[in-house]
């Protein structure tokens, strides 16, 4: 068992990762980030982290794919993830709760970007506090 938290942060938006990581380290957690797919299996493989922030919107892979493809990989089907993003209707096919529709991919969360720090990180300690 870990003394903190690891949370993989998947984001090709670097100043947005420095900018959570930071907060994500003031209270407690060690993070690391990935800006593309191949990375962040990687790093989720080698690494077990206890969460994974995954952007949704990556060039390549989008992120619901690259999510999806994490929890069928027998390495990394047990790690927490959660959607982050800006996106307001990330799938515009789908309609009804992000949260819901996130729960229903397999994730384990849906956060937006858009909400303030301190928000974003207790939405994020909610999740690590989950058996």
């Amino acid at each position: 068992m870990r003394e903190k938290p690891l949370i993989l942060i998947v984001d090709d938006e670097k100043d947005f990762t420095e900018i959570i990581g930071a907060k994500l380290e003031g209270l407690g957690c060690d993070v690391i980030d990935a800006q593309n797919w191949a990375a962040a299996v990687k790093q989720a493989q080698e690494l077990q982290p206890d969460l994974i922030l995954m952007d949704i919107n990556m060039p390549g892979v989008s992120g619901i794919d690259a999510a999806i493809e994490m929890k069928k990989d027998p390495k990394t089907k047990n790690i927490r993830i959660a959607f982050l993003t800006s996106m307001k209707e990330p799938w515009p096919s789908l309609s009804g709760d992000n949260q819901a529709i996130s729960q229903e991919f397999g994730m384990d969360g849906f956060l937006e970007k858009t909400d303030d720090l301190d928000t974003l990180a207790g939405k994020i300690q909610e999740i690590l506090a989950k058996p």
